[in-house]
């Protein structure tokens, strides 16, 4: 697809958003440049529809941000609230948390509505159906959790090994050893 320039000419729509990208990026922060906004995207002052994730965005950024509220937005006004909401909430730090926390978003308005739908049919078999593809959201939601805490612990399993030595005789005991309670007890 191109579009026509002012002097007739043709340009394609990649070439006119680079050049569009790098004027916005040469903009002057304190002559209303570029601020970072809900859930950790940065938009432009003159162009609220135009966001960004870094402090110094490139191109690639400015247009993957765009997208991702893009797509999100698709879902419904509210979705997207909603993941910007999460992506402060978990106080995103990269543009993969912050496409996590969208996802856990449109999960969370997926399941709620599918909930809801399932408490309003008439039909038991669709009720049932309703409520079993809520509860799967919310699985996929719990599992979205559990991957942002994973992404941000190190990764690690500590396992601690004792040798311990049993001569004949001796006992030995695995496992976390409850010390008993009150002092009648035997």
């Amino acid at each position: 697809m191109a579009r026509i320039t002012a002097n007739g000419g043709t340009v394609s729509d990649i070439e006119a958003y680079a050049v569009e990208s790098a004027a916005l990026l040469s903009m002057d922060e304190t002559q209303g440049g570029i601020l970072v906004g809900a859930g950790g995207e940065a938009m432009s002052q003159d162009d609220p529809g135009l966001l960004d994730t870094m402090k110094t965005p490139g191109v690639a950024a400015m247009d993957a941000s765009r997208d991702r509220l893009r797509l999100v937005s698709q879902v419904g006004v509210d979705c997207a609230a909603s993941a910007l909401d999460a992506s402060d909430s978990i106080q995103a730090a990269n543009s993969l948390e912050r496409m996590l926390s969208h996802q856990l978003a449109v999960c969370h308005t997926t399941a709620m509505n599918y909930v809801a739908k399932a408490n309003l049919q008439q039909d038991p078999q669709n009720s049932v159906r309703m409520m079993n593809l809520g509860i799967r959201a919310m699985e996929t939601f719990q599992r979205g959790l559990m991957t942002v805490k994973r992404m941000r612990g190190s990764g690690e399993q500590r396992i601690t090994i004792q040798h311990v030595n049993v001569t004949g005789g001796g006992q030995a005991v695995i496992g976390q050893v409850q010390p008993r309670g009150g002092a009648g007890e035997k």
